[in-house]
């Protein structure tokens, strides 16, 4: 299953309706298609989508609504998906229409229509929401030409409609799960968004030499064994020319690892699982505790055919502008800006030229409120000069 398009109305943080779209909307020429992912005539998927704005723009905020969609397709009650907080803010006469648009084994596309509303007795930990309405239209992948056309569906009847008296299905779980037993399909995600501020080893296991010597030469080996019966874990590393380490907990990795080689082993070891898989890989903040040649490093394994043969797509949150010029197209690229709520434009239709470089645009201040605010700048200058904070904070 792939994600094509999301389309979302009614959520508090965002201003307006949302509208991301997974597949190209630029004109695809042959040399551009060792970064794509074909996945009907005409039509491609880009496998790198990169949301970049300054802070508190709304760049967590867009991929958590991204990773509800996910969840939601994968059959989990949305009462349960830690990323409903998107939902939040909603009054009982309120709704929340999320549209999603998606594709099955290159066969069939599908619309689905889900309107959420807000328990009117509910309180905060409880099923605050249910499933008030939804609808889901199928259509054959054969006869779709344009990008435009993929997501025509005028004169096709739903295939499914939610009725409310379902006797198995639960008021806040998708009817999608029908359809996703019957065909037995599943999206494969790693969601990594709320690891951001939490670096820890959250992979135990045979750590690939490969990886660990590329994050840290310094390292020999690092390995872990878990002895069955009791369960023991045991971790041994060792540096070159020095005695090995054994450990028992992986909290004592942080002692001697550094922060970019334990992000690193979490997000290389996610990847290459999403790599096999074909599926999705969802990073916040894709440069905490990275230098920019591994995040670049990354970022090209998804955009090489030869390491990326299933078609994987990496969604991530940046607000390093250079990272931006790894990528030819614009259209892989989302600006996010919060001026009294977030806002998310694709870059080509902000900037029509691709030879431009993608870092100097942004950081001119070229498409407005992607640069902190000049007359705050100022503020603050004129503050340290005139050093009217406290004595007490130094």
């Amino acid at each position: 299953m792939r994600i094509l398009k999301i389309k979302a109305n009614g959520l508090k943080l965002f201003s307006d309706s949302l509208d991301l779209e997974f597949v190209t909307q630029q004109r695809v020429r042959n040399e551009d298609s060792e970064m794509l992912y074909k996945i009907a005539p005409r039509i491609y998927q880009n496998n790198v989508l990169a949301f970049i704005g300054i802070n508190a723009s709304g760049k967590t905020t867009t991929l958590k609504l991204i990773s509800f969609v996910i969840q939601m397709l994968n059959n989990v009650s949305i009462n349960k998906i830690k990323e409903n907080e998107i939902l939040k803010g909603i009054s009982k006469n309120e709704k929340i229409i999320i549209e999603t648009y998606f594709s099955v084994a290159f066969d069939s596309v599908y619309k689905l229509i889900t309107t959420i509303k807000k328990e009117e007795d509910s309180k905060e930990g409880e099923n605050e929401y249910y499933i008030e309405d939804e609808m889901i239209w199928k259509k054959d992948m054969k006869g779709i030409k344009t990008r435009k056309s993929l997501f025509e569906f005028d004169n096709i009847n739903p295939i499914q409609i939610r009725k409310g008296d379902e006797e198995y299905l639960p008021e806040d779980v998708s009817i999608v799960i029908a359809m996703n037993k019957k065909n037995n399909t599943k999206i494969y995600c790693r969601d990594l968004i709320n690891w951001t501020n939490i670096n820890l080893i959250r992979y135990l296991g045979d750590f690939p030499p490969e990886l660990i010597t590329y994050l840290d030469p310094s390292i020999e080996y690092l390995k872990s064994t878990i002895e069955k019966g009791d369960e023991k874990l045991e971790i041994r590393l060792k540096f070159k020319r020095k005695e090995e380490i054994i450990m028992h907990d992986p909290m004592e990795m942080t002692k001697y690892l550094s922060s970019g080689t334990i992000k690193g082993i979490n997000v290389f070891i996610n990847a290459i699982l999403v790599l096999k898989r074909g599926g999705y890989l969802i990073i916040d903040e894709l440069e905490n505790h990275f230098n920019k040649e591994i995040a670049a490093t990354l970022i090209r394994f998804f955009l090489n055919h030869e390491v990326n043969k299933n078609g994987a797509t990496i969604i991530f949150s940046t607000h390093y502008a250079e990272l931006l010029d790894e990528l030819e197209r614009n259209d892989d690229i989302f600006i996010v800006r919060n001026n009294g709520g977030i806002s998310v434009d694709n870059l080509s239709k902000l900037l029509t030229r691709n030879d431009i470089k993608k870092s100097e645009v942004y950081e001119s201040g070229y498409l407005h409120g992607t640069t902190p605010a000049y007359e705050a700048y100022i503020d603050l200058k004129t503050a340290i000069i005139e050093n009217t904070y406290r004595e007490e904070l130094t």
